[in-house]
């Protein structure tokens, strides 16, 4: 297996055809179907599914990718290295983030990195928390700063606690149920969250459960950053919010928390890299700017 080819597998996973994949690698399609079949023959067996509409990878393609991914990531911040050691300012850094990061700690460090590596391409990515982990997994992230209600506990993964945020329900100010100090008169609200899984639904229903009360009527997902926050500002929805995002100047004069018998469970900000990973020089200072705003936070409070 030769570089060319992990990375032709790649690009083919990520762009969906060989078509896409020779644009996105800047070679002609018939070089990136010679590249797969010289990488199958070598596998012994097939990685692509050749259908009408495309390809997609079989069960061994995947396979495969889970560590072409890792190797083709690991070469690229090789390069960058020696580019570095040559002399050379550029580089590119893709960076997992969750929505609380751009509250905290991340804003400052950006800035402290910028002045001093201005030339370096910084791509903020942000996932949920199942791909985030697996974007780290697999290399495609350098690093990765998030918000779990629990630090995780995942293999291949090094995870460092910077802060922990108290949450609070929250619903908007001219709301007609600001005043409400019960779920009982809540059980017909909108109940609007961001989680792309189950987990919030479900606890919600064990916190309603708690009090002897059936789980909300309505509870409603929204995984776009966009709509909900135009939901949270326009319409009577309780939401998970934690205090710091609450405080906020764009969000303190049109929100406010709700006193309620129980608060979600506090959000813990961490530091997410990839066991034994060797940071290129410009990951490395990125996470040096991440640790002394996070330092400096913590004195300030």
């Amino acid at each position: 297996m030769k570089h060319h080819h992990l990375r032709a597998l790649v690009a083919i996973a990520d762009e969906g055809s060989i078509n896409a994949a020779a644009r996105a690698l800047c070679v002609s399609q018939p070089a990136i179907t010679k590249a797969m079949r010289e990488l199958e023959a070598d596998a012994g067996v097939a990685l692509l599914a050749r259908n009408s509409w495309g390809v997609t990878l079989t069960a061994e393609g995947q396979r495969l990718l889970a560590r072409a991914r890792l190797i083709v990531s690991e070469l690229e911040r090789a390069e960058q290295d020696l580019a570095g050691l040559r002399g050379a300012r550029e580089g590119r850094l893709q960076i997992g983030v969750t929505p609380l990061a751009g509250l905290a700690v991340m804003p400052q460090a950006f800035t402290r990195f910028r002045r001093a590596m201005p030339e370096v391409a910084v791509d903020f990515l942000e996932f949920d928390h199942a791909r985030l982990l697996e974007n780290l997994r697999n290399g495609r992230l350098d690093f990765a700063l998030a918000a779990f209600q629990a630090t995780p506990d995942e293999a291949f993964v090094t995870c460092t606690e910077l802060f922990v945020f108290p949450t609070t329900f929250a619903i908007r100010r001219t709301s007609p149920l600001a005043g409400c100090t019960s779920l009982a008169a809540l059980q017909d609200a909108e109940w609007l969250h961001a989680d792309a899984g189950d987990d919030y639904p479900r606890y919600l229903a064990d916190l309603f459960a708690r009090h002897g009360l059936a789980p909300p009527r309505r509870v409603t997902r929204c995984t776009s950053n966009l709509l909900f926050s135009t939901l949270l500002l326009e319409a009577d929805a309780v939401v998970p919010l934690s205090r710091a995002t609450l405080q906020a100047s764009v969000t303190s004069a049109r929100l406010q928390a709700l006193a309620l018998p129980e608060n979600p469970p506090d959000l813990h900000l961490a530091l997410l890299v990839r066991e034994g990973a060797i940071p290129t020089g410009p990951a490395d200072y990125f996470l040096h700017c991440i640790r002394a705003s996070a330092a400096q936070g913590a004195e300030a409070s």
